[in-house]
Parts: C-alpha cells; structure tokens; sequence
C-alpha cells in the first residue's frame, strides 16, 4: 500500500470512528449501561479464551502434557509428547532435585514415571523417597525445555495426601 492511499485510509477510520462516538454520545444513559454491560462481557470473554488457549501454548513449546496421579504402588507421572517430533537425550527433573533420563520419546507417544524411579542428583544417585510428593517437573532434551508444576489426583478413589 503506497503512503497516500494508507494516510486516506487512516483519515476515513478516523472520520467513521468521531461520527460512531457523536452517535453513542447522544444516546440515552440506559443504552450505554447496556453497552458497558456488553462490551465487558467481550473483554471478559476475550481474556478467557486467551488465557486458556494462548498461555499454554507459548509456555509449552516441547508439546509436552503431564498428570500426575496416585496409585497403590505411589505416585506416577504421565507424560505425553504431543509434539510432531521425537524428544532425544531427554532428563526429567523432579521437584528440581530427583532426575530420570530416558534415550528418545517418539511423538505421539506416553511414558508412565513412577516416582520411585526418580534418583537423587543424578542417574546413579539414591532412588527418591516413597514418600515423595511430585510439585513440580521439568523436561529437558535436545529439543528444548518445559516445566511444570503438578497437582496429584487420587485414582485410588480417596483423598489426596
């Protein structure tokens, strides 16, 4: 667009929008309640659907989704790549202190991580405690980095601890 007709059109919204605001201005107080109603419904409305649909996925480059539950044998972690490729030299990092590392996770595919697989600094550190309660984790792989924090479902059909 050349700079004449972009200025022009400038001016023409410009022109609509004071003729739309003369207009609302001499509309009656009951009508621009009504408007303000509205209107904060939209940005309301806007807000949401950014918040659950736009966070996520600039926060989550990886496609990575996780859930954490607790089972008879304790807490498991499952996690999802949900990416449309393969994660490679990957380490889970649990609580910022228990680590599991795993060669690849193909896309599309799940793995299931008991707690008490996690070990304590690195692969060859002590197992974590049974009584390890999972808050949050980390994924890092040659593919990039996403964490998380979890909150524990009870698939035993009890309370959560």
């Amino acid at each position: 667009m050349y700079p004449e007709q972009t200025a022009n059109l400038l001016d023409q919204a410009r022109g609509a929008l004071e003729e739309w605001l003369q207009g609302f201005r001499a509309r009656d107080g009951y009508f621009k309640a009504q408007a303000a109603i509205v209107g904060a419904w939209a940005a309301s409305s806007l807000l949401t659907l950014v918040l659950v649909f736009g966070g996520h996925a600039r926060n989550n480059k990886l496609g990575a989704q996780v859930r954490a539950e607790n089972t008879v044998g304790g807490p498991i972690l499952f996690l999802t790549n949900t990416s449309g490729s393969s994660w490679t030299d990957i380490t889970y990092t649990l609580n910022g202190t228990f680590v599991y590392r795993q060669a690849s996770l193909q896309a599309g595919d799940h793995v299931a991580l008991p707690v008490r697989r996690f070990r304590k600094g690195s692969v060859s550190g002590k197992r974590a405690p049974a009584d390890t309660v999972p808050h949050t984790l980390a994924v890092t792989c040659e593919q990039g980095r996403f964490e998380t924090a979890l909150a524990l479902s009870d698939s035993l059909g009890g309370n959560n601890p």
